[in-house]
């Protein structure tokens, strides 16, 4: 644990190498939902609407709009295009993955007959993906600083037998492989006053799932309430290599490095919805919904190894000296206020907006109550995540247009203010999502197709003194069937 603090703290940046800091709780705090193809096409503004599945995820009130049972799924095509800049070398990436982001089944009791003023309610199953972690980045360049200042400056004062004990992600494996001297006093690079040409690639897999199960009814055509409990999966992974060569080696053995490191979190957790929708007219609604905190357990995991190249032959860590921790610990989210406010043109179409309330600095970082692993207080990394969150409101845009009775066309524009400080320094101050797309009926089937594009402007420093500025883009095409039961 000490070692992945220390180092958490060292490599600090957009795409953040170690774990088990406030860097965590905003990866997995700061969510953009997918789902069905019409939810995607509206950038899953549907708070004060309903009668679709991506409502699980927004407002369960939302369910009580169903009158019939109905089953649907998605399929999905992600595409990622990256441009990074570094000391005045841009670079581009893209990657692509094909995924089914949601799945829903929703079945409705006509409960009229008992005259309470309830009319229907709806027992809702599915699935949603809530984030998506799939993405890869790539920049090179010039420039004086070298990794190999930081991994040298770390170790001043700490005796080489030592080393790895105290820094077996960095400065121990830059001793073994000659990376660096030590003269009885001091460390210093094996590197001259020359710059050093750099290239990292970091690979991000993974994403979160949540399985509902959700409960709702119908009070008079009025008001809709409902609630669920979400049950989460998730999984990141990061797999970050650096290259750095030298491009004068005058005096010195050093002529390049690679570094390589591996980092996994799994683990899995639970939350609670609940939510009202209300018509004062025929024509206007109004939505609200409280999220609970999601409380998941985590499992880090890490590895890395590094491998330098030398006038005399390749230096590789010796086996033994190879370093891997894992470690177990609680995460838990902000929770979330969701208010809506929707109008519906009759059966001529219909605009929703939402607005989410969302405060990073009630995510919180906790220690495991496994006894096969060391407790943590995590009171530094809270008190780092109080200082350096804020608070944001989320705005969701999305409309719905009928055209020839059976065909609709749908838009939606989404707004994520950035909850970082950090970030907000060197990079854009806000994240914006542009959607649209088409739904065809016929009888109890709908086809539906959506195009999504995110575009996001991120900060990524690798260590001091070397930053890129990464624009990255990812555009998402989704198709989906939605049957409607008799």
């Amino acid at each position: 644990m000490k070692h992945l603090s220390f180092l958490a703290f060292l490599f600090t940046g957009t795409v953040q190498l170690f774990g088990q800091n406030e860097v965590d709780i905003y990866r997995y705090s700061n969510t953009i939902n997918e789902g069905s193809a019409r939810f995607e096409a509206m950038a899953g503004s549907f708070g004060a609407l309903g009668a679709e599945g991506g409502s699980a995820r927004i407002n369960p009130a939302g369910f009580g709009r169903y009158s019939n049972s109905t089953l649907g799924f998605s399929m999905s095509v992600l595409s990622t295009s990256n441009n990074a800049s570094f000391q005045g070398v841009d670079t581009k990436e893209g990657k692509g993955v094909f995924r089914v982001p949601s799945m829903q089944a929703v079945f409705v009791s006509d409960i009229s007959s008992n005259r309470s003023g309830f009319l229907f309610w709806q027992v809702g199953v599915g699935y949603n993906r809530v984030a998506n972690f799939f993405n890869e980045y790539h920049y090179e360049g010039q420039q004086y600083e070298s990794l190999l200042d930081g991994f040298a400056s770390q170790a001043q004062g700490v005796d080489p037998v030592d080393l790895n004990y105290f820094f077996p992600f960095s400065s121990s494996m830059a001793y073994e492989t000659y990376c660096m001297d030590y003269d009885g006093n001091y460390y210093q690079p094996r590197l001259t006053a020359g710059d050093m040409y750099h290239d990292r690639t970091i690979t991000t897999k993974g994403g979160i799932n949540e399985y509902y199960f959700s409960l709702s009814a119908n009070y008079l055509n009025k008001l809709y309430v409902g609630a669920n409990i979400g049950f989460q999966t998730l999984k990141y992974t990061e797999n970050t290599h650096h290259n750095e060569r030298l491009l004068d080696y005058t005096g010195v053995s050093l002529r390049s490095f690679d570094y390589d490191y591996n980092f996994t979190t799994k683990g899995n957790g639970a939350n609670v919805k609940i939510g009202a929708i209300y018509l004062p007219t025929e024509n206007m609604r109004f939505g609200l919904a409280l999220h609970s905190p999601t409380s998941l357990s985590l499992l880090d995991k890490a590895d890395a190894n590094m491998r330098a190249v030398h006038d005399t032959g390749v230096q590789t860590v010796p086996e033994s000296l190879q370093p891997s921790l894992e470690y177990k610990y609680t995460l838990v989210t902000p929770a979330r206020i969701i208010g809506s406010y929707a109008i519906v043109f009759n059966n001529k179409g219909c605009i929703n907006i939402d607005a989410e309330l969302l405060d990073y600095r009630w995510g919180k970082l906790k220690s495991t109550t496994d006894e096969n692993y060391v407790s943590y207080d995590f009171k530094a990394e809270n008190n780092a995540a109080d200082m350096r969150f804020k608070t944001v409101v989320n705005l969701r845009i999305g409309g719905e247009m009928v055209i020839r009775n059976k065909l609709f066309i749908r838009g939606g524009y989404g707004f994520f203010p950035i909850g970082d400080k950090n970030q907000l320094v060197n990079s854009a101050k806000f994240d914006q999502l542009y959607s649209g797309g088409l739904g065809l009926k016929w009888n109890q089937l709908t086809l539906e197709f959506a195009v999504k594009y995110l575009q996001q402007l991120k900060h990524y420093e690798a260590f001091s003194g070397s930053a890129a500025s990464i624009k990255a883009n990812t555009t998402t095409y989704v198709l989906g069937l939605l049957f409607k039961l008799p």
